[in-house]
């Protein structure tokens, strides 16, 4: 009986676990200074895609809501989202989520298009960042690689509002 108690209690654990969470993704207010003037104030998040909350391995992965809504918060955070009709559309799209399949250390790497629409052609900036997470973020298997999954995701937003400056 006790050996059951302790499967549906891990089982549980790794379902509560397993997705990437919008404010672990989001980069903070003041993270970048001066937006690019061009954009300040006038983008808005159009899609997301590319995002899974699972493999077949039972993986964590990232889900394209609140990748979506870390994205938005984050424009908005830094000076780009619009508050009224934007000028600019930004599109992303996961390329893919590099996760180890065990160990104590997790380090993902995040391959993240982003695409601008507005006036002229389409910008393109390919961002790829990683993320890691230790034993000490978690004891959790599943836990520890949502927490480098998170920071993956965040490095990678981050890198994007650089590269629009």
């Amino acid at each position: 009986m006790r050996f059951r108690t302790w499967v549906g209690l891990a089982i549980l654990l790794s379902a509560l676990a397993g997705c990437a969470t919008q404010q672990a993704m989001t980069v903070s207010s003041g993270a970048l200074v001066n937006p690019q003037p061009k954009y300040k104030d006038a983008m808005a998040v159009r899609t997301v895609s590319g995002g899974a909350a699972m493999d077949v391995f039972t993986r964590p992965g990232v889900q394209e809501a609140p990748l979506k809504a870390a994205l938005e918060e984050s424009l908005r955070a830094n000076g780009y989202l619009a508050s009224g009709t934007p000028r600019y559309f930004v599109d992303a799209q996961i390329k893919n989520l590099d996760q180890p399949i065990i160990g104590l250390e997790y380090e993902v790497t995040a391959d993240v298009t982003y695409t601008v629409h507005g006036a002229g052609a389409p910008a393109t900036y390919p961002i790829k960042a990683t993320g890691m997470a230790t034993f000490s973020d978690s004891p959790i298997v599943v836990d520890r690689l949502r927490i480098a999954n998170e920071r993956a995701m965040q490095a990678n937003i981050k890198g994007f509002l650089q590269a629009l400056r």
